[in-house]
């Protein structure tokens, strides 16, 4: 093996592995071995450079360095200041430079340390062939043709990372959108690095893209109330995340005049911990809206003590407030008109469930205590339906005092369709601290929001 083809393998591997300083390091050791370079020798030389550029790019982007908050407003987004989005820029100019000025080399020049002679490559087009264990120019055209497409890759994500943080902090988007830039980023350049030298970058990708395809779709199941699919796609997230930080930490490949030093553990990146911290919360999150499905298949305190290693835990959360507050009951409303509600939990295919009506259109898919307020519920979709453009708002919370029947109904909007409502058998103050406290902690822990909002590092 050569000298370049044992540096590209090592570099590859090694950013599959997350050890991007090792890449640096070793990249730029071999630019700076190559003096006066020209013809080949300059095209090998600038692309070890871009090699290392990128090997700190992609440690930028690993630790979640996508992100730019102005001085005016900390909140705001300014695309065009981002550096990391000019420096996956500027290294695809570069390679896209560098594969102009090898594909101009007569072919005498084309590789380092003998001579080129041409040869039909498989797939029936003019290659190059060079002798005395050299790397042929055609590689280096073909690897940097495709990294010019992982950079415009890398691109597309940042910016699918960008909206999520703006969903984060309640801004325009929807979880809809964000799958399908997923997809397209997956179709348009899925087979674009398929060099087996770049399998640990595509691997790496392919990883990435499908776990986090999984968990927003789990969030869209978990909306509509798919118990199946959103379960389906939780546990697929978890299995790739659990594989994915371990998929490259084979020994490292050897370089010719290197002694093999000891491997070390590489900490596992930010942007992997982030994905799962979302798988977390949305775990919790399921665990709650299908409370009553999980607790007819096991035993309560078993329900109750693996609930208890979920983060948040939303089941004690709302046991505290209940005992607290001195609430009658506490519930997850859902909005079914119009979504084709089959009801919670697992279906056959072949069942066809009467869509709800009336009353039964907004069920409690979650109570605390375990029974639905009966006698209230009418009040509390009435409240729903009239109060639905208030409930619209951003953080809205919709009190309403029954002054004849000395009640109290506290409504906020989670999502949608989804809605929390808290039940009070005596009057209460429209702006009390604690329940207007809990009422926010529950829709934004249940929206996720802390957890996009965490994209940005503090």
């Amino acid at each position: 093996m050569s000298n370049e083809q044992a540096i590209l393998e090592f570099a590859f591997h090694a950013m599959g592995r997350f050890a991007f300083d090792r890449v640096k390091e070793v990249c730029d050791k071999e630019k700076d071995s190559v003096k006066n370079p020209q013809g080949f020798a300059l095209g090998w030389s600038q692309f070890v450079y871009s090699l290392s550029q990128l090997s700190q790019a992609e440690k930028t982007y690993f630790c979640l360095g996508f992100l730019l908050q102005t001085p005016n407003n900390p909140k705001a987004f300014r695309k065009k200041e981002v550096p990391l989005q000019a420096q996956y820029g500027q290294i695809k100019q570069d390679l896209d430079k560098q594969m102009d000025h090898l594909q101009r080399l007569p072919l005498s020049e084309s590789g380092v340390g003998g001579g080129a002679t041409p040869r039909e490559t498989a797939s029936g087009k003019a290659g190059v062939v060079v002798t005395h264990s050299s790397i042929p120019a055609a590689v280096l055209i073909h690897l940097g043709e495709q990294l010019s497409h992982f950079t415009t890759a890398r691109l597309d994500m940042i910016e699918i990372y960008e909206q999520m943080h703006e969903m984060g902090l309640n801004r325009a988007s929807t979880y809809d959108q964000i799958i399908k830039k997923v997809d397209t980023v997956v179709h348009t350049y899925g087979r674009k690095f398929l060099h087996p030298l770049l399998a640990p970058l595509e691997t790496s990708f392919c990883y990435e893209t499908e776990i986090l395809k999984n968990l927003i779709e789990a969030q869209l199941r978990i909306l509509d109330c798919n118990f199946m699919g959103a379960l389906i796609r939780l546990n697929n997230a978890h299995r790739r995340l659990t594989v994915w930080p371990s998929i490259n930490q084979s020994p490292e490949p050897s370089l010719p005049g290197s002694k093999a030093a000891p491997q070390k553990a590489i900490p596992t990146p930010a942007l992997v911990t982030w994905f799962f911290r979302y798988h977390t919360a949305l775990l919790a999150k399921f665990s709650l809206y299908f409370y009553d499905v999980l607790s007819k298949q096991t035993a309560q305190l078993d329900l109750k003590n693996l609930m208890a290693k979920t983060s948040p835990d939303y089941y004690q959360k709302i046991v505290a407030f209940y005992r607290k507050s001195d609430a009658l009951s506490i519930c997850i409303v859902l909005d079914t008109n119009g979504m084709g509600y089959r009801g919670l939990g697992y279906r056959l295919p072949e069942e066809e469930p009467e869509s709800p009506t009336g009353l039964e259109s907004y069920p409690a898919i979650f109570c605390y205590p375990s029974e639905r307020p009966t006698k209230h519920w009418p009040s509390v979709v009435m409240t729903l339906t009239m109060e639905s453009h208030r409930l619209s708002q951003i953080d809205a919370i919709v009190a309403v005092n029954d002054k004849t029947m000395d009640r109290t109904y506290f409504l906020a909007r989670i999502e949608p369709r989804l809605f929390v409502a808290v039940i009070f058998e005596t009057k209460k103050s429209d702006k009390d601290a604690t329940v207007m406290q809990f009422l926010l902690e529950m829709i934004t822990g249940l929206r996720c929001a802390k957890t996009l909002e965490s994209l940005k590092p503090v």
